[in-house]
């Protein structure tokens, strides 16, 4: 079993709503649910001290994760959240299978821009681990500037530049992985294809993949993710819990009882 960190509402003992789906279905499979409050940074019950701990919910920088680990163990450690939750993290693994891209600095960003511009009319620019988006599809200098003036913290912040790729009409599909297993919604197979990047990825405990498809039908990555912060997207929470989340509490049991 696991202890299941969720959002409470600020500065309240109480769940945060938007989090009730997922702390029923966590109790129905036996895991006992903990109440975080991120903007105290407090824990409203201490986690079961004999289990794995797994947070699940809104996006926490790298500040803020290492905050919440101060207060307890957690299963996912800072540096492997970081390396799913952020583009440096985990582009290079899977640079084959997703767009071409590479980090720069907010300064800096315009000359990289203007390269793609030239080359294929537009572009795509978002943050480090979350997207603009509408706004992220560039297809001028002045686009740019107008983007970073509105959604840029500072001007040393670092920006994810990557190629634009025309894709299908076909849904963007989100998968769950632990390790190099991969859990699609309503039993969808994780692409053939792709299977070498869960090779690649899988010092990871819990991540997601989302795979999108070339108008030719071919499947490619657009984005990998910390599980523990992903929106459920196309899933449901009971799904979730009784796939992913059910393989990750076993394999840390296991791991466990090989240990000792």
């Amino acid at each position: 079993m696991l202890n299941i960190l969720l959002p409470s509402l600020p500065y309240q003992r109480a769940i945060d709503p938007m989090w009730q789906d997922e702390m029923e279905a966590a109790q129905r499979h036996g895991h006992t649910v903990c109440l975080y409050d991120a903007e105290r940074n407090k824990l409203y019950q201490q986690p079961n001290a004999q289990w794995p701990t797994l947070y699940r919910g809104w996006m926490l920088t790298a500040d803020e994760y290492e905050q919440l680990e101060q207060l307890t163990p957690l299963l996912v450690p800072a540096a492997m959240y970081l390396a799913s939750h952020q583009a440096p993290g985990w582009y290079a693994a899977v640079a084959e299978f997703t767009p071409r891209s590479q980090v720069v600095q907010a300064d800096a960003a315009e000359e990289v821009v203007a390269a793609l511009l030239r080359r294929d009319g537009r572009c795509f620019v978002k943050g480090l681990s979350k997207s603009f988006g509408e706004d992220s599809v560039i297809h001028s200098p002045e686009e740019l500037r107008k983007v970073l003036g509105k959604h840029l913290e500072n001007e040393s912040q670092e920006l994810f530049v990557r190629e634009f790729v025309e894709l299908s009409d076909q849904p963007e599909q989100r998968f769950f992985a632990v390790r190099n297993r991969a859990f699609g919604a309503n039993g969808r197979e994780f692409p053939s294809t792709l299977l070498p990047a869960l090779a690649a990825l899988q010092s990871r405990w819990l991540y997601t993949v989302d795979v999108a498809h070339r108008p030719d039908g071919q499947p490619l990555i657009i984005e990998v993710g910390d599980g523990q912060v992903s929106d459920t997207k196309e899933w449901t929470p009971a799904e979730l819990y009784q796939t992913a989340l059910q393989h990750l509490a076993e394999s840390t049991r296991n791991s466990s009882t090989s240990d000792d």
